[in-house]
């Protein structure tokens, strides 16, 4: 008698082949058991309001990354209500507001952010102190605006000494370095991965097409912050590209927009599922219909039940069922 012998490798590989066709059978039932869940209409009222809560936390969440700005001439106590109200996370303004903003944002967990060096043409000795003397009144969060004439020049080592004395003027406070003109792209690159060397925080930059790509450049837990944006798209993208603060002054329209367009696109896929289920419906009623109109007994012929009672006689007694176009007997 001959003997066959199968080796251990070809075992195992018939065993991962077969664990892979179950794996494969469980997954589409599965799928097809998703497919034909329908849930009931107070199911759907309860998954339809679990995603309208999780769309809101999710924008409340993103709007809490944003920050206000003091710039435009509006009235400090709005400014820090508003604040409060939208969960923002700083307010920034110059260092004369610090004392009022410091009032009327007492007890909340809005920053006060505060820009020192005015339009940056100062000395280092003066931003230095400004930004101690901010950190004494309050201040969380110091906005450091780069010299203009330094970077026209691309005088990176004046630049570096600047932002290393601020930062030992702050100490624990988060320190911003900030470029209040849209430059060329590689300036703004060298700049940023300049902050992120010294040990800034965050690299503030003015809104442009394109800035989201800075965060390439961001290293050693530096954020990016971009302000000036005013569209509810551009915030949208900004927050997907992964910018850590975005500072607008109109925090309420992007969040009202955001919110119903949120709102509209939940209400569109839900019409979509209930005109599917409704034609699936249709289709159903029209498959079972031609099944119906072949099971009506005529006036010649008997009917047929889909179970028949038992009459006690063996040669008449049998049960069947409608199966299709043809009776299938049990």
């Amino acid at each position: 008698m001959e003997k066959f012998c199968i080796s251990r490798p070809l075992l195992s590989h018939t065993y991962a082949m077969e664990q892979k066709t179950v794996k494969n059978e469980i997954s589409t039932k599965e799928k097809e058991l998703q497919k034909s869940v329908v849930l009931s209409y107070k199911d759907a009222e309860e998954y339809r309001s679990y995603k309208r809560r999780k769309k809101l936390s999710e924008i409340t969440s993103a709007i809490s990354a944003s920050g206000a700005s003091l710039f435009t001439g509006q009235e400090v106590q709005k400014v820090c209500e508003r604040a409060i109200r939208f969960k923002q996370a700083s307010v920034r303004l110059p260092i004369t507001k610090l004392t009022q903003a410091s009032y009327y944002l007492t007890g909340s967990k809005v920053k006060i952010d505060c820009v020192i060096g005015g339009a940056g043409e100062t000395l280092a000795k003066v931003k230095a102190y400004e930004g101690k003397l901010a950190v004494r009144r309050g201040a969380k969060e110091i906005t450091l605006v780069i010299t203009p004439s330094l970077l026209d020049s691309c005088r990176y080592s004046e630049i570096r000494k600047e932002i290393k004395r601020v930062k030992r003027s702050v100490k624990k406070a988060d320190l911003k370095v900030r470029v209040e003109s849209v430059l060329a792209f590689a300036v703004l690159s060298r700049v940023a991965r300049l902050s992120c060397e010294v040990g800034a925080n965050y690299f503030s930059v003015p809104y442009f097409l394109g800035c989201e790509r800075l965060k390439m450049d961001m290293s050693r837990g530096c954020g990016l912050e971009v302000t000036g944006v005013e569209k509810t798209e551009d915030f949208q993208r900004l927050i997907q590209a992964g910018a850590s603060r975005i500072v607008t002054d109109r925090v309420d329209e992007i969040y009202a927009q955001w919110l119903k367009s949120a709102e509209e696109e939940t209400r569109e896929i839900f019409e979509q599922k209930e005109q599917e289920e409704k034609k699936e419906e249709k289709e159903e009623n029209t498959v079972s219909s031609p099944m119906q109109s072949n099971a009506v007994a005529t006036p010649n012929e008997p009917s047929l039940s889909p179970l028949c009672a038992p009459t006690g006689n063996p040669e008449t007694d049998y049960c069947c069922r409608l199966v299709g176009n043809s009776l299938e007997f049990l």
